[in-house]
């Protein structure tokens, strides 16, 4: 009876133990799922409000005239953190950013994949060796293209235009080129970021000089994104 007792007892805390670990696993799964889903609204909202300090201080400098300037800064937080990027978009490969202008600035989450060849990102001269073709993202299940709209009305991505920047990018049927600062070609009109090369501090320096080329260079070293805007062009 006694022995009948302590295998009935035995059996009972088994279970109850069994029980509880399925809870806890189950528990576990459910706040990792929803740590993503979490951290990928905190990167979109940062890939946003990156999109719209760019935008912000190219309509400030577009309502002043030609010769007006305008600096701001951006401290990035989950944008230059691979870990964070891979987590919040499932990416198996190297997260980067594009960034370009059409009407406003665009910020794309992309993911290196067998689509994208390049050898290296020279930091010391911010050039990109290789050759960057074309992605389609237009059937990403999360959403990655993050965009702000300027007084500025311009497209800076039109293929036709800036067709030899060798990289494109079709999201919701549309079409983003932006010449990117690869293989010498100018003009620039948007940047590649990497998470490795991407400042914690990124300084923004906006301005409308007449006598310049509409361009955006990145400088990895000095940590500043330049940007001259140039109605005329």
């Amino acid at each position: 009876m006694k022995k009948g007792q302590i295998s009935l007892e035995f059996l009972f805390i088994f279970v109850l133990f069994m029980v509880l670990l399925t809870f806890s696993i189950r528990n576990i799964t459910f706040s990792s799922e929803q740590s993503s889903d979490m951290l990928r609204i905190q990167v979109s909202e940062e890939a946003k409000l990156f999109a719209n300090t760019i935008s912000n201080a190219i309509s400030q400098v577009y309502a002043q005239g030609p010769g007006a300037k305008a600096t701001e800064y951006f401290t990035f937080k989950y944008l230059r953190d691979k870990y964070f990027l891979q987590k919040a978009f499932g990416m198996d490969e190297d997260p980067y950013l594009v960034v370009g202008y059409k009407n406003g600035t665009y910020v794309l989450i992309l993911e290196q994949n067998n689509t994208l060849n390049f050898t290296k990102y020279d930091t010391s001269t911010n050039v990109l060796f290789g050759v960057v073709s074309r992605q389609n993202e237009s059937e990403t299940t999360k959403k990655n293209f993050f965009s702000a709209p300027s007084l500025y009305h311009k497209d800076l991505s039109n293929l036709t235009v800036y067709g030899d920047a060798l990289v494109s990018i079709q999201y919701n049927g549309i079409l983003y080129s932006p010449s990117i600062l690869t293989l010498n070609l100018t003009p620039y009109n948007g940047v590649l970021l990497f998470p490795d090369v991407t400042p914690t501090t990124l300084k923004i320096v906006v301005e409308w000089n007449p006598d310049k080329n509409e361009s955006w260079v990145f400088n990895a070293t000095s940590g500043e994104l330049r940007i001259n805007i140039n109605v005329g062009d």
